[in-house]
């Protein structure tokens, strides 16, 4: 076989390399009643795979929102049962365009309606809210793809739009994934404040209806100190600036609900009350945050070990006292024990995830009583009263490529990997209960069983449970 010479070899991976180059710009028109956008691609390649939306909400209908289909140049098919879009370029060419709108399902505004607010686009002269995957067919496995975003017409009101914090609707230059899991939000009442944080800049968007300078304050107060902390729990190296949106739904009066990604978090809440920031809020943009560091794998860790942090992060944080723990942590003690699918297997329960709202609290109870299990276990092997820092160091490396392996494995280099491998089993894969005993809690505390039969735990020794946050 002949050799080809060194100088040839490279000119042949460099054109290998730039025959796969593609870029994707996307312009986006205020319609009034919805969001254009115009989509154009060039790449060598015959055919590329669009998605357009997600899953998420366990919503089969998103093809609805995804309207007035016009090919410019190439060929698009859309497949609406997967939400794919193949495009097929003529000379490394394609442009299509199609209209967002608002398709509010049945029922809309009515109690326990949240997710609908949350995960299906929300576009009219009166407001724009989506996710961005609701609005940018993005390609498949194209997350480093360079993108960019430009604006042709904007609607009367301000808007923001968490891929490009502190930009406002400027023009965007990026990558795929900087644009596929965001938020777009705008109101007449939309303002933007920034939050300075040990000397890095980062930003609060609100749409109050009600006391907004006092609001705005006590948001400002809760961030500083929580983000402060959990960052330096983690270790965190800033990468850029964090966004937090806090945005009323049109007319659902349902309390709050959230969202969190990876550079920022939203909240929609109930526009009628005068406080924003109430205990529960507090809580869930506390977990919110945490899915910046916990949001990948099976949701008994992404949501259950989230649930987990937000609980240990309140108290270490300085936001509440030890007892709160015990508070936030009975709420899944009883639910889960409450709950009619307690006992399904793991994969069970990952299938049906979304089938209602017991099989989605299901997860992050288990994974919650799961997490403080496996803190008692280390604890009473090593001695040491902080396990979750210690848990959680442990897991670092693989946050972002998540997998029960892994997790094992990095759990065996804590405690003994034979009762880890039943524990996990008996628990997690097979949904059996929880048994608590002295050996196997933290120190501090125990568990007691109530009339109802449900368990509870209770704080023992203020001192020895307080060391936990330490």
């Amino acid at each position: 076989m002949k050799k080809i010479p060194l100088l040839l070899s490279i000119l042949l991976i460099a054109h290998v390399a730039q025959s796969q180059i593609q870029q994707i710009d996307y312009l986006l028109s205020w319609k009034g009643d919805g969001l254009g956008v115009t989509v154009t691609v060039k790449s060598d390649q015959d055919t590329l795979l669009f998605t357009y939306a997600t899953d998420n909400g366990g919503f089969t209908d998103q093809m609805s929102w995804f309207q007035d289909l016009t090919v410019s140049k190439g060929r698009v098919e859309v497949a609406p049962n997967s939400r794919q879009l193949t495009v097929l370029p003529v000379k490394g060419n394609a442009t299509f365009s199609y209209t967002v709108r608002c398709t509010l399902p049945k029922g809309y505004g009515s109690p326990g309606g949240c997710l609908w607010d949350m995960f299906r686009p929300d576009i009219d002269d009166k407001m724009l809210f989506s996710r961005t995957e609701n609005i940018f067919a993005v390609p498949q496995d194209g997350d480093e793809i360079p993108v960019s975003v430009k604006w042709k017409s904007l609607p009367d009101y301000p808007v923001f739009c968490m891929y490009n914090p502190g930009k406002g609707t400027g023009p965007f230059r990026g990558k795929v994934s900087d644009i596929a899991e965001s938020v777009m939000a705008g109101d007449s009442l939309l303002t933007v404040d920034t939050v300075l944080i040990d000397g890095h800049l980062h930003y609060m968007v609100t749409a109050l209806r009600k006391s907004p300078e006092k609001n705005k304050a006590d948001l400002k107060a809760y961030f500083k100190t929580f983000y402060d902390a959990i960052t330096d729990f983690w270790e965190y190296e800033y990468d850029g600036p964090y966004s937090m949106l806090f945005f009323p739904f049109r007319e659902n009066t349902f309390e709050m609900t959230g969202n969190g990604f990876s550079n920022g978090f939203l909240s929609r809440y109930d526009a009628t009350e005068d406080t924003i920031l109430t205990i529960g809020r507090r809580d869930l943009f506390t977990h919110e945050v945490g899915h910046k560091w916990l949001s990948d794998g099976s949701a008994w860790f992404s949501e259950g070990f989230n649930e987990m942090q937000t609980a240990y992060q309140i108290v270490a944080s300085g936001l509440d006292d030890p007892a709160y723990f015990a508070t936030y942590f009975n709420v899944a003690l009883e639910g889960l024990y409450h709950n009619p699918h307690r006992n399904v297997t793991g994969e069970e329960a990952d299938e049906r995830f979304w089938d209602d709202g017991s099989y989605i609290w299901l997860l992050y109870w288990r994974g919650f009583n799961y997490a403080f299990h496996l803190a008692g276990v280390y604890e009473h092997e090593t001695g040491n009263p902080n396990a979750w820092k210690a848990m959680m160091k442990e897991v670092k490396p693989f946050l972002n490529d998540f997998t029960p392996e892994k997790f094992l494995d990095a759990m065996s280099r804590l405690m003994d990997r034979d009762r880890l491998l039943r524990d996990y089993e008996k628990y997690i894969v097979k949904g059996e209960n929880f048994v608590f005993t002295p050996e196997n809690l933290p120190s501090g505390c125990a568990i007691v069983t109530q009339e109802d039969g449900s368990p509870q735990l209770i704080i023992t020794d203020s001192a020895l449970f307080a060391k936990h946050f330490r």
